[in-house]
């Protein structure tokens, strides 16, 4: 028997042997798992499927569900040891955590009321350390400060011009500079506050947050929507809160 005659029969004999069913039925279950994998991958039709399902369900019981005897029981409990403690410091953490629990009385708010919100963040708490005093008329005070808002769209092949930076800033004090970042969605025309946003990382950091530090957080945990109803934003007459000691000497 010559070589191409034992190539033919090792090929007739691996036809008939059941081989090639065996190899064909591996194949055909490679392409079935490779076609589930990418129809509930993260971007696949199942997967998008299964999680309109779940927010049709899931999400009506949340919105109808009444909260208001665990935030009551919550308060019961931070209000007593706020009393019980005598170290400021602690009764700055747990008033901070409370103001945090506060659920938001609206679904979306206005880009510009976010920034009416950082001009009293920044009167209340800016460093009037190199600020000049003035007394016009009999009363000191403090020059007037600035704040600043420009919204920076993120246009690039990933994002689409969907996701922007939200920039907060204060020229006299530059530790009071925030950014807010979002994104939008294709079913909406508003925008959301993204998880990206500088989160505080443990209990300590609580007693630093400030006011509008809380105010954005609860926010974001709240899924508050914010309407784009201007892109930028300027103001230069924020009186500081605080006043300087006048002296005649």
């Amino acid at each position: 028997m010559n070589l191409e005659e034992r190539i033919t029969n090792a090929v007739m004999e691996k036809m008939t042997d059941g081989t090639v069913e065996e190899l064909v039925k591996k194949n055909v279950e490679s392409a079935i798992n490779k076609s589930l994998d990418d129809l509930f991958s993260w971007s696949g039709a199942g997967k998008k499927m299964i999680d309109e399902k779940v927010k049709e369900v899931i999400v009506p019981v949340i919105e109808h569900h009444n909260f208001n005897q665990y935030i009551v029981k919550l308060d019961s409990v931070l209000t007593e040891i706020i009393n019980k403690t005598s170290l400021a410091e602690n009764k700055e953490i747990l008033e901070n955590f409370k103001s945090l629990m506060i659920e938001p009385d609206m679904k979306v708010i206005k880009l510009s009321d976010i920034f009416e919100k950082y001009c009293k963040y920044v009167a209340h708490d800016v460093d009037t350390d190199n600020l000049e005093a003035c007394c016009d008329d009999g009363e000191p005070y403090y020059e007037p400060v600035t704040a600043n808002m420009e919204v920076e769209h993120e246009d690039t092949w990933i994002s689409s011009n969907n996701r922007c930076r939200v920039k907060f800033s204060c020229e006299e004090d530059e530790n009071l500079n925030k950014e807010l970042r979002l994104y939008k969605s294709k079913t909406d025309n508003n925008w959301n506050i993204s998880w990206e946003m500088n989160a505080f990382c443990d209990i300590n950091s609580l007693r630093n947050l400030s006011d509008f530090d809380i105010f954005l957080m609860t926010l974001r945990r709240g899924y508050i929507d914010v309407e784009m109803d201007t892109e930028s934003e300027y103001a230069d007459d924020i009186e500081p809160e605080e006043t300087p000691e006048w002296s005649l000497d």
